[in-house]
């Protein structure tokens, strides 16, 4: 029942995120991807907004920009450390950027969070701890794996991958992102992920 409430209240601030995520992007972001206070909701938890997998993803195009303004670094601290988590975060080098370079910038971080909407909701807010001192049932195939605390049931993860045909996959991660095989207690974003992929 907690994760049915949970997934219900996911899927309606992901709503609320793709339908204000350019607004909140052009008002709210700082220089160095960052949204600060209430709007951080919004953003990755384990990213800023101008992440270095942009340039991985991306055309060069638009990413031609990152590398001579941003340096990405990680870090463990704050509220993050003692959720036993850590991020990445971009140092900006500098700050003189040409009108063009903003624009795609925007696009860019537009692009970031549309590619994982709501992040914040589902991790701080929605999500739960996975304790390594409990136990858990774990199955593992090429394709499908399955976690559950036994302790607390509601605690679960299921995730699913498979060749369709072509270059076409199932993919599916219901649940909760949990780190089996943790050494620490660390908090879990709730996942709602049921899509086909082109690979």
């Amino acid at each position: 029942m907690r994760y049915t409430l949970r997934l219900i209240a996911s899927l309606f601030f992901t709503v609320l995120c793709y339908l204000t995520n350019p607004i909140v992007v052009l008002l709210f972001c700082d220089e160095e991807g960052e949204l600060d206070g209430f709007w951080h909701y919004w953003q990755t938890w384990d990213n800023s907004c101008n992440p270095s997998d942009l340039v991985k993803i991306l055309p060069s195009w638009l990413t031609d920009w990152y590398n001579s303004h941003y340096e990405e670094v990680y870090a463990s601290v704050g509220e993050l450390a003692d959720m036993g988590r850590g991020r990445w975060y971009t140092e900006l080098h500098d700050p003189d950027f040409t009108i063009i370079e903003r624009i795609k910038r925007y696009i860019c971080r537009c692009y970031w969070l549309y590619r994982n909407s709501a992040y914040g909701f589902c991790f701080y807010l929605l999500g739960a701890d996975y304790d390594p001192a409990h136990e858990y049932v774990v199955f593992e195939s090429d394709d499908e794996r399955w976690a559950q605390d036994l302790d607390d049931g509601s605690i679960w993860t299921y995730s699913n991958s498979k060749h369709i045909f072509w270059k076409l996959y199932w993919n599916i991660y219901i649940g909760y992102k949990l780190t089996i095989g943790a050494d620490r207690k660390t908090h879990c974003m709730i996942a709602n992920r049921i899509a086909f992929k082109i690979k």
